[in-house]
């Protein structure tokens, strides 16, 4: 297969990277040098010369602004829409695989997602329903604790109390709010990726059809 479009437009250190032997490798590179090509380049070459499929790609980034740049790229690149390929933001893909898998994820199949602000709002009135004083208990001191033990993968149950009395009332706030999400059928953005770890690391189904 001619693949001249692909590898002609590319300096030597971003050939050797996009024509590399299948396996694992690091690129590292400074801002501006071709991260995004060598990427989206990869990719197609991939799948251009038959080593891969679009559906056994997954491609991966920080912002929904270069996840749009990776797919108008792949596009371009392969001739053909990439609406299939698994493309996008970590929390992009971790709200599509949930939304597949609502039912195994444990969510109604119209769950709602929380934003920063929704979030805020919620742990407000959970602060007010335990009876609790928002100058002793800042809202936002409350949320920064409740997302840094889903950035952990914490559940309540899992966090260790023993160290920090504080962390007693915080648990009761973090179990109420989780009580709260799913009775309103919400998910927050941490819960996103925590409740996609959990749907993949403890389905043994699931694991097997993506791997």
């Amino acid at each position: 297969m001619d693949i001249t479009d692909l590898i002609d437009p590319l300096n030597d250190a971003q050939r050797n990277a996009v024509c590399a032997e299948p396996g694992h490798h690091l690129i590292l590179a400074g801002a501006g040098s071709g991260k995004t090509r060598v990427l989206t380049h990869r990719i197609a070459f991939l799948i251009r010369t038959g080593q891969a499929s679009t559906y056994s790609i997954l491609a991966v980034t920080f912002t929904n602004k270069a996840a749009n740049e990776m797919r108008g790229r792949l596009e371009k690149l392969l001739e053909q829409p990439v609406g299939g390929m698994w493309v996008g933001t970590f929390h992009g893909l971790a709200h599509r695989l949930l939304r597949s898998h609502w039912k195994e994820a444990g969510l109604p199949q119209a769950f709602q997602i929380l934003d920063s602000d929704d979030q805020h709002r919620m742990i407000r009135r959970i602060i007010k329903g335990l009876g609790l004083d928002e100058a002793r208990w800042p809202p936002k001191q409350v949320q920064a604790f409740i997302n840094a033990r889903n950035d952990e993968g914490q559940r309540p149950k899992h966090v260790d109390t023993s160290q920090n009395p504080l962390y007693v009332q915080f648990v009761k706030m973090y179990s109420a709010y989780e009580s709260a999400c799913a009775k309103a059928g919400a998910v927050d953005f941490a819960e996103l990726l925590l409740r996609t770890l959990e749907l993949v690391r403890d389905n043994e189904t699931l694991q097997k059809h993506y791997q």
